[in-house]
């Protein structure tokens, strides 16, 4: 089975300047995940990568706020999308954006609907 990794590096000189250095920063900046989640078809690992890739990720990377994305492709065919925000409004709107587009880009790619919760995060580190 092949792995989905979409990644886009962390945005927000704050926290990034402070994590990639490895010291405390004086000011942290708020973080909030946006997670949707759904069942794969067997197989739709490379053509879920590719829909992602052109589709999804540029939706979601132009919300306000927003500082990174992940996508996590599980052996049970669970596909995890982690978006990371610097407010809440963020991480709501690319869970209203990130279904509308699962549900008319997927929807033939997966078994059943996606779900999504958004929520701040309230521990986090960065080696």
């Amino acid at each position: 089975m092949l792995p989905i990794c979409a990644w886009l590096p962390l945005r927000g000189s704050g926290f990034r300047d402070a994590a990639v250095a490895g010291q405390p920063s004086d000011r942290e900046e708020p973080m909030y995940a946006a997670i949707r989640q759904a069942k794969a078809k067997a197989g739709a690992a490379e053509e879920l990568a590719r829909r992602i890739k052109e589709g999804a990720i540029p939706i979601i990377s132009d919300v306000e706020g927003f500082m990174g994305y992940y996508v996590i492709y599980a052996p049970d065919d669970t596909v995890t999308a982690i978006s990371i925000f610097n407010n809440h409004a963020g991480a709501e709107e690319s869970n209203r954006r990130g279904l509308a587009w699962i549900e008319q880009n997927l929807g033939p790619l997966l078994v059943g609907p996606a779900t999504a919760t958004a929520g701040p995060v309230i521990v986090h580190t960065l080696a």
